[in-house]
């Protein structure tokens, strides 16, 4: 019985709007991994440049692009 009025939709449909779902946030989970990774390699290049442009204990400089 059909009580919204919407015509039944079949297994397979049902199927593969599930599969393109998990496709959907499968990419999006990726692409917010892939966002954070980006950030946390900027901002430990900046770490590691700020701390290069600071004398160490021995008076060496750190090369960051060694």
């Amino acid at each position: 019985m059909n009580i919204t009025g919407q015509p039944a939709t079949s297994l397979l449909d049902s199927v593969l709007n599930a599969q393109s779902t998990r496709v959907d946030m499968g990419v999006s989970v990726l692409k917010k991994a892939q966002d954070l990774q980006k950030q946390e390699g900027a901002a430990l290049v900046d770490m590691l440049e700020k701390t290069g442009a600071q004398s160490g204990e021995s008076g060496r400089l750190l090369d960051t692009y060694a």
